[in-house]
């Protein structure tokens, strides 16, 4: 069973400060991408809000859990998470229009979100070796005419390495006995 810790009413923190350095400058948004900012906050419809109507996630499991403990229940009851964004209200057009403005303001418009991590120039070493993996894979199992075997049976004959580069060149799971390695090149090949 997992613990919340309840803040205690004494528990008062002091704000740490953004910038620590006294020679760094403090990055300030222009007029514009505040202009931008505030159009995104009124297309985002929020009605009647009150941060009163969202109830701890957290603290409701550990409630539900504490009930189904009490009352012997074998099942714990599913919480729904209402902190979670709505997703619905936030693909209406206007927001998604007000969305795009904000991030072409602040981000400009040669920035791309897919290659936020290429910017860093960091290329981890597992990603490396899955790529050189592909690339052999592609390579072995150019040697082989898969067609052929398949048709004459000779599929079994190969080891689960060799049927592997098959899979690992067409992007197939590579898990499994040698005999499901087979059936999943078989399906694939339509066979």
């Amino acid at each position: 069973m997992h613990m919340v810790y309840l803040p205690y009413s004494d528990d008062i923190r002091h704000i740490e400060e953004l910038h620590t350095h006294n020679n760094v400058v403090t990055p300030r948004a222009t007029e514009g991408q505040i202009e931008k900012a505030i159009a995104l906050i009124r297309r985002v419809d929020l009605k009647d809000f009150s941060v009163c109507q969202f109830c701890n996630p957290a603290l409701q499991r550990h409630y539900a859990v504490l009930q189904a403990l009490a009352l012997d229940e074998d099942e714990m009851p599913e919480i729904k998470d209402e902190t979670v964004p709505d997703e619905e209200g936030m693909a209406r057009l206007g927001v998604v229009k007000a969305l795009e403005d904000f991030k072409l303001s602040v981000y400009g418009e040669d920035y791309e979100e897919d290659n936020d991590f290429a910017a860093n120039g960091k290329v981890t070493d597992a990603s490396r070796k899955r790529k050189a993996i592909a690339e052999n894979a592609v390579k072995e199992c150019a040697n082989f005419d898969w067609t052929d075997l398949a048709e004459n049976g000779k599929l079994k004959d190969l080891t689960v390495t060799e049927l592997k580069y098959y899979l690992t060149a067409h992007n197939l799971p590579i898990t499994g006995k040698k005999e499901l390695l087979i059936s999943r090149i078989l399906t694939h090949m339509g066979k």
